[in-house]
């Protein structure tokens, strides 16, 4: 998926669209498309982790397999970096944020806190990960402002 994402047209179309679709329609991008092949793919990548947990847990009950994947999958890629805007974060990053989140079900584990509050902490992280991305995101824009006040100010000189 990394050479997809960075040294491919559609890895770079898919950056496009999640940064800004409009933008990307304008530049000549098949926006429409780019968008059901990033579904379609996530769909059969979905469907093949879906056959191998089955053939891992050799059990395919919905009631006891695979409840709030979706809550994992979104921390890990929030504490990964990705933006939930789009267009930004790299696989590198959800590798760490996985690891990451793997690390705090553990300390929860090993603190002793009921396992009843382990969707709680993951809610809790995602909550924090949202918001230092927002912080992130307003302190970039404060500075590049500043820069480009510095550069106005110093052409006047």
């Amino acid at each position: 998926m990394l050479v997809v994402l960075h040294r491919t047209a559609f890895g770079l179309y898919l950056y496009a669209v999640g940064k800004n679709e409009e933008a990307a329609r304008f530049s000549g991008i098949r926006t429409g498309r780019v968008i059901i092949c990033a579904y379609v793919i996530c769909a059969g990548l979905t469907a093949l982790s879906s056959i191998f947990l089955a053939m891992y847990t050799r059990s395919i009950l919905p009631s006891s397999h695979g409840n709030f994947y979706e809550l994992y999958a979104i921390a890990a890629a929030v504490l990964g970096g990705f933006s939930l805007r789009g267009g930004e974060g790299s696989i590198i990053g959800v590798v760490l944020g996985t690891i990451l989140l793997q690390v705090l079900q553990n300390l929860v584990n090993l603190l002793g806190i009921p396992s009843s509050l382990n969707f709680a902490v993951s809610g809790s992280v995602i909550l924090i990960g949202v918001l230092a991305d927002q912080e992130y995101t307003e302190f970039r824009k404060r500075r590049e402002l500043m820069r480009g006040r510095l550069a106005t100010a110093e052409g006047r000189l």
